[in-house]
């Protein structure tokens, strides 16, 4: 009976450590990324970030085609949960806060731009590390 009490409880940790290895994926999201998001009038506008990884911590830099995000602009307040990261930045001449929110799900990585004073401003089309 003991010989099963022992058997049954390492069964049940063994469950949940691999539980626990599963339920939250964590990605590497160190590189260069691109992401296109259509703006509207001004048409589609495709998104640079390079991160840079050290210690636990990303930093990194954003800028556009369109030339609303000015070159190397560094990104701020980056926050890594899992699968999912965030982070902000500053674009028209910096009178214009903006976050980005990037999930991966599997091999499909989506991702959402937020104008902070107005709340969320649209969806990427594609994302793509290259």
């Amino acid at each position: 009976m003991d010989n099963l009490k022992t058997g049954l409880g390492f069964l049940a940790v063994l469950g949940l450590v691999a539980l626990a290895a599963h339920s939250a994926p964590v990605m590497d999201w160190a590189g260069t990324w691109t992401g296109s998001i259509d703006t509207g009038d001004m048409g589609v506008d495709t998104l640079t970030l390079v991160l840079n990884k050290a210690d636990k911590t990303y930093t990194g830099t954003i800028e556009d085609t369109l030339g609303l995000i000015e070159k190397n602009t560094a990104v701020t307040d980056v926050k890594l949960n899992g699968a999912e990261i965030q982070f902000s930045f500053k674009a028209v001449g910096g009178s214009m806060d903006f976050m980005i929110k990037l999930s991966a799900d599997g091999g499909k990585i989506s991702g959402q731009l937020m104008n902070k004073a107005i709340g969320e401003w649209g969806s990427f089309e594609s994302i793509s590390r290259k």
